[in-house]
């Protein structure tokens, strides 16, 4: 059985086999191809997101370059790797093309019509945010969020909107309309009475054939889920409703609909009708004015039988400064909350980490908007009883409850929010949307912000990188291993030696993130600026200066961080927050980037890597860049492609037995033909792991004590393809000067170490797999588990099956990366003897804090 057999499961093995063997030179030649080419889409793509932090100014030109500059340069890196693997990845060529074809449909307007008329909440990806509107797309999200409950729905989705157009003859209409709109000198009685007829003529509007037959079966599939009766709210989602823009009660709702497809499809006519609406039209021409086309969906919600609703803004807009919540409800359903028909409960809150109730005032509230109760659905107000008169709409636990969630959602969208809110009859509280609160400029402090800030100590300045532009505050939390991740708190400044693209499990909760080491190019910042987390990245002794748990406040746009909660500064952040999104510049590339920058692929050992899990640009430059590497490293092992009589053998002080053969600049040209000394290695990695090897301690000359019964065990466990298999008898390593393939075979255990090590961060990675040893199964997965558990400590992302380890890490810069890989050299000779040491489970606690703290001799029992 082949150790390429053995590995079937994890990821990258169906594309790893080499067809034929090619000169080794030449195969790292290609890969450093596929680096190059690589390089170039990430920057490309890092440069678009840089312009989103609003310190740029640039046009609709520049996007539509940038575009075909960017999808150019990702040609060339599926056809690099299709070189380099000999077309064992062809299929990410049509991949591709439906990547393109989406972004391509941004750039002419034409991404809201292209897909289905129907879609689930719970299914919609980013690539269906055009289609569903802002609304819905943020329901989306939040109906996977566990902090917060959303009613079950489906949209219906713009694509349906633009065929009533063409199907009833209304597109010739439509777009007379849309031209006017963008026209500079416009005839509004023209324009009035093109949005009449436009509203008249979609109210009467026809649906496609067969589109009620399935509009009956998403009801009827909603209505299998169980519950009270179901009736349905129908509310708009219009493509920039509840981003940037609220247009807050612009369009039309249909509440308490019964679930039938013919009354909800007439409902849906009413909520694209208002599209063409008087006040619609208005506000869009406030915020739009330089025209363009807009179409709408609706979506189709549960209604909930409400006790009581209203809505919470997570920051008191007429005093952003005062860092409290307020709260406005009433009992029944909010759209008599919104709508200003009954009288309202007020609360404010304060925004601490356990909110209290620092003010309420509490209405006569005689009438209360509820369902008529009929099979024909409706609502009307309903006489309130006595004894709920007087009463406050909402408890304090569920007050509180409401706070929490109102936190929440302002970490998660990093903007302050206004969020509907309604309670149940059965005390379940129900988010109903969300979308940024606009603070107005009458509402920022006046006096000048730099000397309120002089009253904060500063930890640094000027320090570090920019990944993301923002500003956060909150407790430090240090995030030292990956197991940390689990126990990180809502709304924390997430602290670290070193990026990590793991960080994305956090991020949605992380007010900031700063750590030591990192690049602005990295993994991680990508999805900072995506999830529009602010970040600063190489922030040197961050972790010397701050705490953990102490409050800190971050500035990502002037690098600066604050000892404290620095109040002024989070209210400027809250009252210009909006003012850069407002250009249709921004928004396009904004909606581009979502389909470009997205990484969904973060984690080769822990997901399924393949063309087909690719939903994204940066997906499949990910997946590329990861092929790559495990491409190489196969080709290493394979001693078929091994040059003849290149190999040389190392002169080192320990009994390493190390032949290199060297593809480049590996080992200095004045070195002896044999015997090459450690001080002629030029390989930069080769010579950091060699470097680990020879630390004092770390390597055992001893041998160790290897019973009878060990060694029968292992030799029939072992599998027979390792036993026989490559390099048996000697130690490889391939290297040049920023690379080295190294095959370990010590005894019975195997080694692997593929790493690339040179400037450019974003090259850089390293690869480890060790298998094996001379005893039985138990010790032998106990050293595994000591294995990744240093190799954890060490920001690796590591897997264990049996005795197998594999890890990886990367992105890093040059002396991080030779750190790293000394630390690696290390833990070979620490680690190569110890199975028989691994008598029971607290040997390996054992040893991992020995290694940790540099006590390399408890090996040997000094």
């Amino acid at each position: 059985m082949a150790l390429r057999d053995l590995l079937k499961g994890f990821p990258f093995q169906r594309w790893l086999t080499p067809k034929a063997c090619r000169p080794l030179p030449l195969v790292f030649s290609q890969f450093r191809e596929v680096l190059k080419a690589n390089n170039q889409a990430l920057e490309i793509i890092a440069d678009m997101g840089e312009k989103l932090s609003g310190e740029y100014l640039f046009d609709l030109r520049y996007v539509e370059a940038t575009v075909e500059e960017m999808i150019a340069a990702m040609r060339r890196a599926i056809g690099a790797i299709n070189i380099l693997t000999q077309d064992q990845c062809a299929t990410l060529h049509e991949v591709f093309a439906s990547m393109e074809a989406r972004v391509r449909a941004i750039l002419t307007k034409r991404d809201d019509r292209e897909g289905p008329p129907l879609l689930w909440l719970a299914e919609v990806e980013t690539r269906h945010w055009p289609l569903v509107g802002g609304k819905a797309a943020h329901l989306s999200e939040l109906l996977n969020n566990p902090k917060v409950r959303v009613p079950e729905g489906f949209v219906i989705t713009s694509r349906l909107f633009h065929d009533l157009l063409d199907l009833n003859g209304i597109r010739p209409e439509f777009d007379l309309f849309e031209q006017a709109l963008a026209e500079s000198d416009i005839n509004e009685d023209q324009l009035d009475l093109l949005r009449q007829a436009l509203q008249k003529k979609v109210l009467s509007a026809e649906p496609p054939s067969g589109f009620l037959d399935a509009l009956a079966g998403f009801l009827k599939r909603l209505a299998d889920l169980g519950g009270p009766p179901l009736f349905l709210a129908v509310r708009s989602s219009a493509q920039e409703e509840d981003m940037d823009f609220s247009f807050a009660g612009q369009f039309h709702s249909e509440l308490q609909v019964p679930p039938q497809a013919e009354p909800v499809y007439r409902a849906y006519l009413q909520v694209a009708a208002s599209l063409f609406g008087a006040k619609a039209i208005r506000y869009r021409r406030q915020v739009f004015p330089e025209g363009g086309p807009m179409s709408i969906a609706a979506c189709c919600q549960r209604m909930i039988p409400a006790r009581a609703s209203g809505i919470i803004y997570s920051v008191d807009p007429m005093e952003p400064g005062s860092q409290k919540m307020v709260v406005v409800g009433a009992l029944g359903q909010g759209q008599a909350v919104v709508e200003g028909q009954v009288p309202t409960d007020f609360f404010r809150l304060s925004k601490e980490e356990a909110p209290r109730i620092v003010e309420q005032i509490i209405a006569a509230k005689h009438e209360a908007l509820l369902a008529t109760g009929g099979m024909d659905g409706g609502l009307a107000m309903q006489e309130v009883p006595e004894g709920q008169v007087e009463a406050p709409c909402l408890d304090e636990p569920i007050l509180l409850e409401l706070a929490a969630a109102a936190i929440h959602l302002e970490t998660f969208f990093k903007r302050p929010q206004d969020i509907e809110w309604t309670l149940g009859q059965d005390g379940v509280l129900y988010i109903l949307q969300s979308r940024p609160l606009l603070i107005t400029e009458s509402a920022r402090e006046k006096h000048l912000l730099s000397e309120k800030l002089e009253g904060y100590e500063l930890i640094a300045a000027d320090s570090g990188r920019v990944a993301q532009q923002g500003i956060g505050a909150g407790p430090a939390f240090w995030v030292e291993t990956l197991a940390d991740l689990k126990e990180f708190p809502e709304g924390a400044v997430l602290i670290s030696h070193r990026d990590s693209s793991q960080f994305v499990q956090v991020m949605h909760r992380a007010s900031a993130i700063v750590t030591q080491v990192g690049s602005p190019t990295s993994h991680m910042a990508t999805l900072c600026r995506e999830l529009r987390v602010p970040c600063l990245v190489g922030v040197s002794d961050i972790m010397d200066k701050v705490a953990n748990g102490e409050e800190i406040t971050v500035d990502a746009e002037d690098r600066r961080i604050y000892r404290g909660r620095a109040v002024e500064l989070l209210t400027y952040q809250a009252t210009t927050t909006m003012d850069l999104h407002m250009a249709p510049e921004f928004r396009m590339l904004r909606r581009i980037l979502r389909e470009v920058s997205r990484l969904n692929l973060v984690d080769p050992l822990m997901q399924e890597f393949s063309p087909e899990g690719c939903k994204t640009f940066h997906d499949v430059l990910r997946f590329i860049h990861e092929t790559a590497v495990l491409h190489l490293v196969e080709l290493g092992r394979d001693d078929r492609c091994l040059p003849g009589g290149l190999a040389r053998r190392l002169d080192l002080p320990i009994q390493a037995g190390i032949l290199a053969i060297d593809i480049g600049g590996g080992i200095a040209p004045d070195a002896p033909r044999d015997q090459i000394p450690f001080s002629a290695v030029r390989s930069i990695p080769f010579r950091a792991i060699l470097q680990g090897m020879l630390f004092p301690g770390a390597w055992h000359q001893e041998a160790m004590q290897v019973s009878f019964q060990d060694m029968m065990h292992s030799m029939m466990t072992t599998p027979q393809d390792t036993l026989s298999g490559q390099y048996t008898g000697h130690n490889i390593a391939i290297i040049s000067e920023t690379y080295v393939n190294l095959c370990f075979r010590f005894g019975y255990h195997f080694n692997i170490i593929d790493a690339f090590c040179h400037d450019v961060e974003r090259d850089n990675h390293i690869y480890f797999r060790f298998l094996g040893g001379a005893t039985d199964i138990a010790k032998r997965s106990r050293r595994a588990t000591l294995i990744a558990t240093i190799l954890e400590a060490f920001d690796f992302s590591v897997k264990t099956k049996g005795d197998l380890v594999i890890a990886r890490t990367g992105n890093l810069a040059q002396p991080e990366m030779e750190r790293t890989l000394d630390i690696l050299g290390r833990l070979i000779g620490f680690t190569r003897q110890l199975d028989v040491q691994m008598t029971d489970d607290q040997a390996v606690a054992r040893y991992a804090e020995a290694f940790l703290m540099g006590d390399y001799g408890i090996v040997a029992g000094k």
